[in-house]
């Protein structure tokens, strides 16, 4: 029996909630530079783009989890999370 496939509004969202990682877009870089190389330089635009969209997320440094652990760990280095009664639990 064949199996249906899911129509296009039942199928989850990958990205719904959340941002892609770094090593997501970077596959994805990979995979566009391949498409353009094989397939010629109509595909492009998509790999441009997706390359402004890695620069973006190094530059903002990963997840939000680890820039917020990233930005308490030098504060707590400098001594400012006293100031704003901030007590770390480890």
């Amino acid at each position: 029996m064949l199996r249906q496939q899911p129509s296009a509004g039942q199928r989850k969202r990958r990205f719904q909630n959340r941002a892609p990682t770094i090593a997501e877009i970077e596959k994805s870089v990979l995979f566009m530079a391949y498409v353009v190389e094989t397939y010629g330089e109509r595909y492009a635009p998509i790999l441009d783009s997706l390359i402004v969209d890695l620069e973006a997320a190094r530059k903002r440094g990963g997840s939000p989890t680890e820039r917020a652990k990233r930005i308490l760990d030098e504060a707590e280095a400098n001594g400012r999370l006293t100031a704003v009664n901030i007590t770390r639990k480890r």
